[in-house]
């Protein structure tokens, strides 16, 4: 049994996990595109785009809409840091969410493959990671209408998707066994010391967003799930350090710092790594 597992997964599994991996890294580069798109001022209409919009309408927003009214609490604070920052920042709603909404679905398959074994990453680290950004997309971005306007949501995407297509891509290239470039590898390991905090600090300030005023006393009223959503914001830190730290451990176990490790030599486990 214990050669088995490592000799990695079957054929059958191996060829699934490329072609999620390779989906996956082509869906984000999609939503990166549809973003900058935007930035140059253009409209993001295209016969892929098209495709994209009737697969968002298969995941539970019209099930979300009824079980819970879409409000539109929002506070002086996320108003003026949206007023300032739309200036350098544009909002890319319209533009991405139909590409975002099922790009960033799929990735719940990824606890099914540590629960069915097909990788060996920490279970707790991707539920959590997954988890939070499925609760982003449904829980807030698209009850949210406030949101969609939001300039921080620009930069929580992009963070996303710029951390996600060298992940995907790397993982693709390791299962296919046609080797990864060195630079992919360095990338893969080396950008989340920028692109986490971005992202962590933009998935905290969109939801910020959509709590009510606290100003004055005004927190007193809040309802249970502003409460709530406060407590989410205030672990954000924390969060922040366990990816962080979970990272900091691949990147030296991976690039071999101190170990005499070449920059891009292959990892003693592809799939471990996360």
């Amino acid at each position: 049994m214990s050669s088995t597992r490592s000799r990695g997964p079957s054929l059958v599994v191996r060829f699934y996990l490329i072609a999620f991996n390779a989906l996956s890294a082509a869906g984000w580069a999609y939503v990166i595109y549809l973003a900058l798109a935007v930035f140059r001022g253009q409209r993001a209409s295209s016969s892929v785009h098209d495709f994209f919009k009737p697969l968002a309408s298969y995941v539970p927003t019209s099930i979300v809409a009824l079980l819970i009214p879409q409000p539109k609490s929002t506070n002086n604070f996320s108003t003026t840091l949206a007023y300032f920052l739309h200036s350098y920042i544009p909002a890319t709603y319209e533009s991405t969410f139909s590409a975002l909404a099922p790009v960033q679905s799929l990735a719940a398959l990824e606890i099914l493959h540590v629960l069915f074994g097909f990788v060996r990453s920490p279970l707790p680290t991707t539920v959590v990671q997954v988890s939070s950004r499925l609760i982003l997309i449904w829980g807030i971005v698209e009850r949210f209408p406030n949101t969609h306007l939001s300039p921080v949501y620009t930069t929580m995407i992009l963070a996303w998707a710029l951390t996600e297509v060298p992940r995907y891509a790397y993982y693709a290239l390791s299962l296919a066994g046609c080797g990864v470039p060195s630079w992919l590898t360095w990338m893969r390991y080396s950008t989340f010391y920028v692109l986490y905090p971005i992202g962590a600090g933009s998935e905290a300030l969109v939801m910020l967003s959509t709590i009510s005023e606290w100003s004055n006393g005004k927190w007193a009223v809040w309802s249970t799930e502003d409460r709530v959503k406060a407590g989410l914001v205030a672990i954000w830190v924390p969060g922040l350090w366990v990816m962080y730290s979970h990272m900091m451990r691949m990147r030296r176990k991976v690039l071999g710092v101190g170990k005499g490790q070449k920059l891009g030599a292959k990892p003693k486990d592809r799939l471990k790594a996360e």
